[in-house]
């Protein structure tokens, strides 16, 4: 870390600072915070939770790989919001590094997002809705304080957009369940109508109340969108493209199976404790 909070005093190009980043040990950085968030919330221990997001929301760390991620990584890095801004060189890279590490997060004010559509294997048109390439980035930073207190929340067996899981893992789970115990065992296969533009932001916010970057997220979820050149506020929802949005999906749905009255015991498996419903 030492060489990024030095590197504006170094007379190389900005192309050749970003080549020398030690992303190794940056990584490791941010999952070791990550790691302590995710463990004192399991503990129980909010204060120290909040402290550790603060830290990993300032570290130039997260920005870097919040950079790297949004102009190399991701798909969309092409895809400009309504200010028109890409950043797809290093040095243009290096630049918003220098940028962004001027400014304060929390003072942050999101720019409406670009509303665009793509067709669907149906035929119909999704929207999608494309944050500013800085809005993208302070949401991943976001995304990456707030994603280890919530993944001690959510349930055991829930797949859809949460860290190292995907369906082949809920395709895994579905026939281990089928295959064990003589109990015939049924299969109910469900779609949300329109999950993203529905989503409660009165719910996200209390749940989210305690997270000291809450403000932000609130800014993001009423920022609004530009569809057309025309600016449309937006009242419920968190648009398809934002960063942050699976992540507010799935806090807007944990619970559910509460309601429907789904338990789980710890069973040992293989030396393994794995979650059974009940």
């Amino acid at each position: 870390m030492r060489k990024t909070s030095n590197c504006r005093k170094s007379t190389l190009s900005h192309d050749t600072q970003w080549k020398q980043i030690d992303w190794f040990h940056i990584n490791m950085y941010v999952e070791r915070l990550q790691q302590r968030i995710y463990r004192a919330e399991c503990l129980g221990n909010k204060r120290k939770v909040r402290n550790l997001q603060r830290l990993l929301v300032r570290s130039k760390a997260m920005m870097l790989i919040s950079i790297k991620r949004v102009t190399q990584i991701n798909k969309g890095r092409k895809t400009a919001g309504v200010d028109g801004e890409i950043a797809l060189t290093n040095k243009d890279r290096f630049k918003l590094f220098l940028d962004l590490s001027k400014l304060d997060i929390v003072k942050h004010n999101p720019k409406p997002s670009h509303r665009t559509y793509i067709k669907k294997k149906n035929g119909k048109l999704r929207p999608l809705s494309i944050p500013t390439i800085r809005d993208r980035i302070y949401q991943n930073i976001i995304k990456g304080a707030l994603e280890p207190q919530w993944e001690a929340r959510f349930e055991p067996i829930s797949y859809g957009f949460r860290p190292k899981r995907g369906c082949h893992d809920a395709i895994a789970r579905i026939f281990q369940s089928c295959r064990s115990g003589s109990r015939k065992r049924w299969i109910f296969e469900g779609d949300f109508k329109g999950c993203f533009d529905n989503l409660n932001h009165g719910y996200i916010i209390e749940q989210i109340k305690e997270f000291p970057y809450s403000n932000l997220i609130v800014k993001w979820l009423k920022a609004g969108y530009v569809d057309n050149s025309v600016f449309n506020e937006t009242e419920f929802g968190s648009g398809q493209g934002s960063i942050v949005s699976p992540l507010l999906a799935n806090i807007a749905l944990r619970g559910m199976e509460n309601i429907l009255g789904i338990k789980y015991k710890p069973v040992k498996s293989n030396g393994k404790i794995i979650c059974i419903k009940y």
